[in-house]
């Protein structure tokens, strides 16, 4: 064997070696390129995923600023509806006066305490004190009781001490049926009647929930006699 076959063979055995380390090379690298493809598709789809969460939260803000825009102008609406909130009540006395015949004989007054919402909000829990101005000139009755009568329109005592407040000449009551008056509602203590010994003065108060200080009627019953 003559040294250029040796060297033939010398140089076969390099370029395989070359070879197949390049091919190793190129094994790498197609390894390392399929990893940098797969980097860039899963980077890819982060990127895509970020713009989704991005429109997403663009939206939830946009909700968000809409419904703090409704909820300060349902403020504004209630403040300005509690502005406008008018709580006022009338009362008067609407009475007949039965004159005797003999002079000697009582004089009876028939009648009913009328009580209106003259406002614009329901009131609540209606309560009337009727004062008699001697207590022991007059006496009063009516559709009242000391009991919680079920009677269409009756009406009981308000206060436990009202054989006290009787005998000083109050008569504090309320609907027995009826807690609420509506707007433009009437109540009325009907058909009382007040048996008349010497000069009196009838006055009376309406109290509600919402007018706890109470008002006086419009206006009162004075019988000189």
């Amino acid at each position: 064997m003559n040294d250029q076959h040796i060297q033939l063979q010398q140089k076969v055995i390099h370029y395989r070696s070359e070879v197949a380390k390049y091919k190793q090379l190129l094994q790498l690298a197609e390894t390392e390129l399929k990893r940098e493809q797969l980097r860039n598709h899963y980077l890819q789809k982060q990127l895509e995923q970020m713009d989704e969460y991005e429109q997403t939260i663009e939206k939830l803000e946009q909700q968000l600023l809409f419904y703090e825009v409704a909820l300060e102008e349902e403020k504004k609406r209630k403040k300005e509806t509690k502005k406008e909130e008018i709580v006022r009540a009338h009362a008067y006395f609407a009475y007949a006066v039965m004159i005797p015949e003999e002079k000697e004989e009582h004089v009876t007054i028939v009648g009913d305490f009328v009580i209106e919402n003259i406002g614009n909000t329901p009131l609540n829990d209606p309560i009337i004190c009727l004062r008699l101005r001697p207590a022991h000139h007059a006496q009063l009755s009516g559709k009242f009781s000391f009991r919680q009568l079920q009677e269409e329109g009756g009406w009981t005592f308000a206060v436990e001490d009202w054989r006290q407040k009787v005998k000083e000449g109050e008569y504090w009551l309320k609907p027995i049926d009826q807690t609420t008056l509506l707007p433009n509602e009437q109540l009325r203590f009907p058909s009382f009647e007040l048996s008349i010994f010497h000069t009196i003065v009838v006055e009376a108060f309406v109290y509600f929930r919402q007018l706890k200080q109470g008002i006086p009627s419009f206006n009162h019953i004075v019988i000189n006699k």
